[in-house]
């Protein structure tokens, strides 16, 4: 059995709802950008009708080697296609969370980039032989390892994202924002003057924008009543971005836009990421107290384990104390209570168990150290003048569970710890400090036993050296 696309448009959403015989009730979530001055924030409201949708939060660390997953590798019973695709995540990140870890439904990074997903009707393009990736896993893929909006845009024409019927709002610290969407099997992006008004929803872009026009202010004769439900969402947002009055306090006119761009009643989730602040703001339906964290509190490095907060804490205020190590095991007991019907694992010829199981334990691959290609000690060879250049460099790579760390050693046996370290496929880069304190930037490539790096210096490239292992 293959991954089945008709049954994954039952998750549209984040979730499998019992009372997906009304569609349309469904479609109620919204991103946008509010920027003006030195304040730049992006919001969401996740809002399916007569459900409380559950969430986790996650802190992701960087420096933590993983392998991506496919649709089917998830969803399908049998002879699943692997995603292709493996890297060590460059930065750390806070996501929304439902389906488990490294499954977001949106989130932030420590670099500033942002990206949140909303359902939409869509068709993928054509098996072209592109490493693949299960949506969820995509978005953190995304904030593992980028900084700009456009380095987003070229992966998504690089990577097959699959699954279920969603779209993509992505914004960086700069506020460049993009709408990456699949419309009748092909690859839509809209970005820079192309996305005029940085806002995404359940309709295809072009189609909100043409809506938009019929509007005053944008072209056309109705008048735009905030008040009026039958107003599209995408021409309030764009109104409320429009008349936003930089001497109001930028949350407290976030909170209000995700207010009044409400689907009929309280969203399940409303998030504000403040990403010059670096704190994350968000509510629940269950708890409607604000909470918040702040990002530069977090410790996104991996020598400890990646942490978890339940969305629905019933305290309002500062909630970065309540982070806990994530388990498996709680992982394992969130997905359990989630309200899944039973047809929806069956559809998948999964039983409720199989699901379970998948989501809770997909990330123990990358803990397996046959899967570590990168690890263990690479030196180049010493030839018949051991005082030339190059001769007695190591690089050794550890790894402890799915944690990955470095030290570089020079022919005078300097040692010196990595920084920044990052894999993707087989592409690795790291910096490290000397002692004096001078900056260097190490880029290479690992074929099996053999890597080649590049050493840079501030002054350019200063030297090429062949390493074995």
């Amino acid at each position: 059995m293959t991954f089945n696309p008709k049954a994954a448009t039952l998750l549209a959403g984040i979730v499998l709802l019992p009372f997906l015989v009304r569609p349309v009730a469904l479609l109620g979530c919204s991103t946008f950008k509010l920027q003006k001055g030195n304040r730049l924030l992006y919001g969401h409201n996740l809002n399916q009708p007569r459900m409380d949708v559950p969430g986790q939060i996650f802190v992701n660390k960087r420096g933590i080697f993983k392998i991506g997953r496919s649709a089917s590798e998830m969803l399908s019973k049998d002879k699943p296609v692997p995603s292709g695709l493996s890297w060590i995540s460059r930065f750390g990140s806070v996501t929304f969370n439902t389906f488990g870890k490294d499954m977001p439904d949106g989130g932030l990074n420590e670099a500033g980039l942002f990206i949140w997903e909303m359902s939409v009707e869509t068709e993928a393009p054509p098996d072209a032989g592109l490493p693949r990736l299960i949506q969820m896993n995509w978005m953190q893929y995304v904030l593992d390892n980028f900084v700009t909006t456009e380095e987003v845009v070229t992966a998504a024409r690089r990577i097959a994202i699959e699954g279920w019927g969603w779209h993509f709002f992505v914004g960086d610290a700069e506020g460049r924002c993009a709408a990456i969407e699949y419309l009748k099997g092909r690859l839509v992006i809209h970005q820079g003057e192309d996305m005029p008004i940085p806002a995404l929803f359940n309709q295809p872009y072009d189609l909100e924008m043409d809506l938009a026009r019929y509007f005053r202010g944008f072209g056309g004769l109705y008048a735009p009543n905030l008040a009026d439900k039958r107003i599209p969402r995408f021409v309030k947002t764009a109104v409320l971005i429009r008349d936003y009055d930089p001497s109001r306090p930028a949350v407290e006119y976030g909170f209000d836009m995700l207010d009044k761009i409400k689907v009929n009643e309280t969203p399940d989730w409303s998030v504000l990421a403040d990403v010059r602040g670096q704190i994350i703001y968000y509510k629940t339906a269950r708890n409607s107290q604000v909470k918040k964290f702040s990002m530069e509190s977090l410790d996104f490095s991996n020598a400890t384990p990646a942490l978890i907060q339940n969305m629905d804490l019933a305290e309002g205020g500062d909630t970065g104390p309540f982070f806990r190590p994530a388990t498996e095991t709680s992982i394992r007991e969130f997905l359990a209570s989630l309200p899944l019907p039973a047809d929806l694992y069956a559809s998948y010829g999964l039983t409720k168990d199989e699901f379970i199981d998948r989501f809770a334990t997909h990330a123990r691959a990358a803990e397996d150290p046959s899967r570590q290609f990168f690890r263990g000690t690479w030196k180049t060879a010493l030839d018949k003048n051991p005082k030339s250049a190059g001769a007695g460099i190591s690089l050794e790579l550890t790894v402890n569970g799915d944690a990955v760390r470095g030290r570089i050693r020079n022919s005078q046996g300097e040692d010196y710890a990595l920084d920044h370290l990052h894999l993707m496929d087989s592409s690795l880069s790291f910096t490290f400090l000397n002692r004096p304190g001078t900056l260097y930037l190490v880029r290479g490539g690992i074929d099996k036993d053999a890597m080649d790096l590049q050493l840079w210096g501030i002054d350019g490239l200063l030297g090429r050296y062949a390493l074995s292992r």
